[in-house]
């Protein structure tokens, strides 16, 4: 009775709405507090159970107001594509840009920082010199970098500025632009997502930090996620997207499978794919593939992709051995599959290990998987992927064998690609690259500041050194015969001279 009430109301709805307001609503949704109803209705109508509300209503527009009670949110489809039509949105194509292009610019920073917008010309000023001097010396202490102490007052002064425009993400809106127009230039992207711990330990009395680490190592600090774009030689095209923010004290885990992807951390995952999803659809011409490790093998994620644009794909390196349509385990499944290639790869040295050549076995299958069998994902259908094992085979005497399982929604269909994948997650270990950088030679766990903004508006500056020191290694190897006017100013190249001639004399 209740399905076909249901059915009947929600087609008097749609021809209601059309007459009155000349549009055809493509979705409706409603709320049921669990604490008095259970939904079943609901079910027996084929709606969806898509999450579950924050418990804050009109009456209680922040957290210190007096909570209602939290409540699950149903829909209702009309159109089987309403979730890709209610997300469409027309954005500016994108110009493209080659890294290789020579700079119109005297100096690359005048380049980078085009179109930075911080409300006054002697902001854009002074953060322009900032960048230029922590180029000049990133291995510096930050006071150190400014050529003095009235160059260090005012540095400080910029970042402890009160000014609502002086914000992260301002500061970082024209590299990530530029960076875009650098992807918008390439046939293939990867962008490597990955999550850095920002320890600041020292500082007890920075206000807005929060607790890193675990039981074992508390500590307290920043974490840093971001999007790292990647050429297929290695070469990097900057960050394309990045979020900074502080864990709050308590974590509520008690709940944790209840609760939708956006009350948990976890979400900067399922964020940054849709900040990729958006940069992808101003860039049509480019296959846009977005990288993770272990810890982003989501099923939102992979939800989310079914309605991203048709250039932008995902290659995740599966964490968890997720059951099949027809119950079979991803592990098990793979594993019988039969070798249908073989590739070498070369495994660099480390502290931990020598260097060596390894031989991986291909195995790969199309496979539905199921969608977790927690909170709302119960009504969710099976996921279609593509899923590949790479198995080293011999591997040396106490040395830790690769042994990968992938995900992706790119059609793997012959070894050529199955190769290609691999190769591609290896692109993955750049962004490591970069967190190195930007803790090693920028140093930057080493500022001292007053809050946690202070410190994030001194980060998007490292940020941007940091990625162009790693080009400048990348290209030097990639690309050895580059003419050196791409990359350095006049006024460089004329120090550089000088050098050369120095060290032939």
């Amino acid at each position: 009775m209740a399905s076909r009430c249901y059915r009947l109301v929600l087609q008097r709805v749609r021809a209601d709405w059309f007459e009155r307001y000349g549009v055809s609503p493509v979705l409706v949704e409603t709320y049921v507090d669990r604490s008095t109803y259970t939904g079943k209705s609901l079910v027996a109508a084929n709606w969806l159970r898509i999450g579950q509300s924050l418990g804050r209503g009109r009456t209680s527009p922040n957290q210190q107001a007096r909570p209602r009670s939290a409540k699950d949110v149903w829909v209702w489809q009309w159109d089987p594509q309403a979730r890709a039509k209610l997300q469409e949105r027309r954005l500016p194509v994108v110009v493209p840009r080659s890294i290789f292009s020579q700079s119109p610019q005297d100096h690359w920073v005048e380049e980078e920082l085009d179109g930075l917008d911080l409300g006054h010309v002697t902001l854009h000023r002074r953060f322009g010199r900032m960048l230029q001097d922590r180029w000049a010396h990133p291995d510096w202490s930050f006071y150190a970098s400014f050529g003095g102490k009235a160059g260090g007052k005012a540095a400080y002064a910029f970042i402890e500025n009160g000014r609502a425009d002086l914000q992260f993400q301002s500061l970082m809106a024209p590299h990530q632009n530029n960076t875009r127009r650098r992807m918008a230039a390439e046939k293939v992207v990867v962008l490597a997502q990955d999550t850095t711990t920002l320890s600041y330990n020292t500082l007890q009395q920075t206000k807005g930090l929060g607790p890193i680490g675990d039981d074992r190592k508390p500590g307290r600090g920043l974490l840093l996620h971001s999007l790292q774009a990647f050429r297929l030689d290695r070469v990097p095209l900057g960050c394309a997207w990045a979020k900074v923010w502080a864990r709050e004290p308590v974590s509520d885990t008690a709940h944790r499978n209840e609760q939708s992807i956006d009350q948990k951390e976890s979400a900067r995952w399922v964020e940054a794919f849709q900040a990729a999803a958006s940069i992808a659809a101003q860039m049509p011409q480019t296959a846009v593939l977005v990288s993770g490790d272990r810890e982003s093998d989501i099923a939102d994620l992979y939800d989310r992709a079914r309605v991203a644009p048709p250039n932008l794909h995902f290659l995740i390196r599966a964490q968890h051995d997720r059951v099949l349509q027809g119950g079979e385990k991803l592990w098990h499944y793979l594993s019988s599959q039969p070798c249908g290639a073989t590739m070498m790869v070369a495994i660099p040295r480390n502290k931990d290990r020598l260097a060596r050549t390894a031989t991986l076995e291909l195995r790969w299958a199309k496979i539905q998987i199921k969608p977790p069998r927690v909170g709302c994902k119960n009504s969710w259908g099976t996921t279609p992927l593509w899923a590949l094992m790479a198995t080293e085979t011999n591997p040396p005497k106490g040395a830790e064998p690769i042994d990968w399982v992938l995900l992706s929604d790119w059609e793997i269909d012959s070894p050529k690609t199955a190769r290609r994948m691999v190769r591609w997650y290896g692109l993955r270990w750049g962004i490591e690259c970069w967190h190195q950088v930007l803790k090693d030679v920028c140093r930057v766990e080493t500022r001292q500041m007053k809050s946690a903004e202070a410190l994030s508006r001194a980060l998007a500056l490292d940020m941007i050194v940091a990625w162009r020191v790693l080009l400048l290694c990348r290209l030097g190897k990639a690309h050895p015969h580059l003419p050196a006017s791409v990359l350095y100013s006049p006024e460089e190249l004329a120090i550089l001279e000088v050098l050369k001639k120095n060290a032939i004399a």
